[in-house]
């Protein structure tokens, strides 16, 4: 730093008699000297920075090494150069320059994952790894294509690629039928790769075209199939579009809503009251009907007049009422005091004989019968209305 004042004070101060005459003269061999000094430093400083690793281009016979040996390995292994990869190679190591070109076997039988280089013109060899990206069969894109567009059939093609650094796509064969399918979660590019990241799985919902009013049917103009995200829906927003043939809306629903299942009423044919049952009351075609109904259909509601046949109420019951088959019990086909037909036999030796019911019975009970004209009691199973057969 002294020099360096000394500099200073030579060069710029001698104008305001700062220095004088003799001491400038003095300075002079001073300034040679740090001017010197600070040229050194300089070239030092340039040195540094020519080595400092991070600017170093790739060394030219280095690179000459490494498309040397994935040729070669291409060539014996029948593989494309853009499926061999060469381990990077550490930078400690030195390539010299070879005028021949670099002799390349594998040194260890049955193994393919290493490889001998040898300079025929020195000494110099180095073991290289290598490492093989196998083909496999797979799909790419036929043309370009933006994030949230459905994946179709015809957007894919099936070829042999090399195995991606993520997952592929395998399974994309019966796209159109398998009732899975796809959107993009990124934009891609046509020949490349689909992998599992490019996609997620996806779903049909129904969207609204347009505002419908409760108890409105939900024809097929109102609304607009369309493909989501299916971690964007939830489960009743996932049905079959068959619901909608005959439904109504079950409350006033806007334009560009998706249907969920309880925004609309499915028709069911449903068995229903005509009159008050009372308890204990037998069902027929006099006291019933099949009739439309409109809401949640619970799940023990009867839905054909089969349903029906021979069962009576277990509790009083209003007119229009859906009918449950909670709300009804068998009824009994022989009442105490009936006439009951009995038959004793099989084939042509049956016979029939006409009894008094003891007691009720209904279809397969044991029921107690009285032969009037010998006032002897048997044992029957109910097998009908009226009628019996002895065990």
């Amino acid at each position: 730093m002294p020099l360096l004042w000394q500099l200073f004070a030579a060069v710029y101060c001698r104008s305001v008699g700062i220095a004088s005459a003799d001491l400038v003269a003095h300075t002079r061999a001073m300034t040679k000297l740090t001017t010197t000094i600070c040229m050194l430093f300089l070239g030092f400083a340039v040195s540094a920075q020519s080595a400092v690793p991070g600017n170093a281009q790739i060394d030219i016979n280095k690179q000459l090494l490494i498309d040397r040996a994935q040729a070669w390995v291409a060539e014996q292994e029948q593989l494309s150069v853009s499926q061999v990869q060469i381990v990077a190679l550490d930078r400690r190591l030195k390539v010299p320059a070879c005028d021949s070109a670099y002799s390349i076997s594998f040194p260890y039988t049955n193994s393919n994952q290493t490889i001998l280089a040898q300079c025929p013109d020195s000494d110099w060899k180095a073991f290289i790894r290598v490492k093989i990206q196998p083909l496999i069969q797979g799909f790419v894109y036929r043309r370009d294509m933006q994030p949230n567009q459905s994946l179709r059939p015809q957007d894919i093609e099936k070829t042999v690629v090399q195995r991606p650094a993520r997952t592929p796509m395998k399974n994309l064969e019966n796209l159109a039928n398998s009732g899975k399918g796809y959107m993009l979660t990124t934009a891609v590019k046509a020949g490349e790769v689909v992998v599992k990241r490019h996609l997620m799985e996806s779903t049909q919902v129904f969207l609204l075209n347009r505002d419908v009013l409760a108890g409105e049917s939900i024809s097929s103009n109102a609304v607009s199939q369309i493909s989501r995200g299916l971690r964007s829906t939830n489960p009743s927003q996932r049905f079959p579009g068959r619901l909608l043939e005959q439904a109504v809306a079950a409350r006033d629903l806007s334009a560009d809503h998706i249907l969920s299942r309880r925004d609309f009423n499915v028709k069911n044919m449903v068995i229903m009251t005509t009159s008050n049952l009372s308890r204990g009351q037998k069902l027929s075609a006099d006291n019933t009907v099949l009739k439309e109904y409109y809401g949640n259909l619970p799940e023990d509601a009867l839905l054909s007049r089969k349903d029906i046949v021979q069962m009576e109420a277990i509790r009083s019951i209003r007119t229009n009422q859906l009918l449950r088959l909670s709300d009804l019990r068998p009824a009994a086909m022989i009442n105490k005091g009936d006439n009951v037909m009995l038959s004793v036999g099989s084939g042509l030796l049956t016979i029939s004989v006409t009894m008094t019911a003891m007691e009720s019975g209904k279809m397969d009970q044991q029921i107690t019968l009285l032969n009037p004209e010998s006032a002897e009691t048997v044992r029957a199973l109910v097998t009908g209305p009226g009628q019996a057969r002895g065990l």
